[in-house]
């Protein structure tokens, strides 16, 4: 009997270690793997995909502590170079609480005991598209959230080997190379927050899947032979605990299912869609119920998460609520290193 491997995924972008800080409790400093390209595969990962993010690090502590939570989630780090001319990305990831008592996170970039900027991130050099595509030339899915010529080019060979290109833009402040990311891309995803006149812009350039998020309405999506725009809501939450990488799990989650309903893009159904976006806006939702961008990978397993999951998008098509009903059977995973300790050699 033939062995049916794990799908694939490659992805190329912002891989960083971010530092979680809970101004709310006595929790430890965290040292973990984020990043939207880094928090996606860490998820594919977690759902059992080959994962295999591209990224151009230093020699440093911080990059240790990376790779040791990537491959704790068994993420490939064929792809990751390490070198002098690397770098790699420090985000402060403080969770804390508004004047009202609600939970709120912020971003920081900046060291907070010396003020000055944490490492940022570098993309991967041109000439090394070639050395990357050879030492994996097939994938499922080829990810990328960032616009540059290393990327473009990788997501146009994988394309010519049949792989399905996810673009996940931050901005759209290159509107050149935004452009030429959709000529490539099948799927584009982006949230209205970032990217408030998409329609606008980028009419003429239209993608087999584009998917818009709303925040708190939910999301919508629109397929390239159609002019509307169909809604999806989203799911209510419970007990918020932090927001953080809600976008990074409902892209996961899409990915996920829409490949394992339909490996063929260009045949999907809306009610295969429709299901696909709704089980990645679950899983973001109880994501938020717990500290970090992939808190909840470090709570439940992987079976107990997807039997609740499943449940809740294929019982019901209204909004409904997210519990967190496993705080009691399991506990965050934690790390007693003081960050203090740690700045001056990040």
């Amino acid at each position: 009997m033939k062995h049916k491997s794990n799908p694939v995924c490659i992805g190329a972008g912002l891989v960083a270690l971010d530092v979680i800080i809970s101004d709310t409790n006595d929790t430890p400093t965290q040292f973990l793997a984020g990043g939207s390209c880094g928090n996606v595969n860490a998820i594919l990962g977690f759902l059992g995909w080959s994962s295999y993010p591209i990224a151009r690090l230093s020699k440093t502590v911080a990059t240790e502590l990376l790779l040791a939570d990537l491959h704790n989630w068994k993420v490939n780090s064929d792809l990751i170079s390490v070198s002098d001319d690397g770098s790699t990305p420090i985000i402060i990831h403080r969770i804390l609480k508004d004047r009202k008592g609600f939970p709120k996170h912020r971003f920081e970039f900046r060291n907070p005991e010396d003020g000055k900027y944490l490492p940022s991130y570098k993309p991967c050099l041109a000439k090394s598209v070639d050395s990357i595509f050879n030492t994996r030339k097939k994938t499922d899915i080829f990810y990328f959230d960032r616009i540059n010529r290393a990327s473009i080019e990788l997501a146009k060979l994988y394309k010519t080997e049949g792989a399905i290109i996810f673009f996940e833009p931050s901005s759209a402040k290159d509107i050149k190379g935004f452009t030429e990311c959709l000529e490539v891309a099948d799927i584009v995803k982006f949230s209205s927050d970032r990217i408030t006149n998409y329609s606008e812009l980028f009419e003429k350039c239209r993608v087999k899947l584009e998917i818009e998020t709303l925040g708190e309405k939910g999301l919508q999506y629109r397929r390239s032979m159609e002019k509307k725009w169909h809604s999806v809501n989203g799911y209510s939450i419970d007990n918020l605990v932090d927001a953080a990488g809600a976008g990074d799990w409902c892209t996961a989650g899409v990915i996920n299912t829409l490949y394992n309903l339909n490996k063929n893009i260009d045949f999907i159904s809306n009610k295969e869609i429709v299901k696909s976006l709704r089980f990645g806006q679950a899983l973001s939702a109880l994501n938020c119920t717990y500290e970090g961008a992939r808190g909840l990978m470090y709570n439940i397993s992987r079976s107990e998460m997807l039997s609740y999951i499943l449940n809740i998008v294929e019982s019901h098509e209204q909004v409904e609520l997210i519990k967190n009903d496993f705080t009691s059977e399991y506990n965050i995973k934690k790390t007693s290193r003081k960050i203090s300790s740690l700045y001056k050699t990040l």
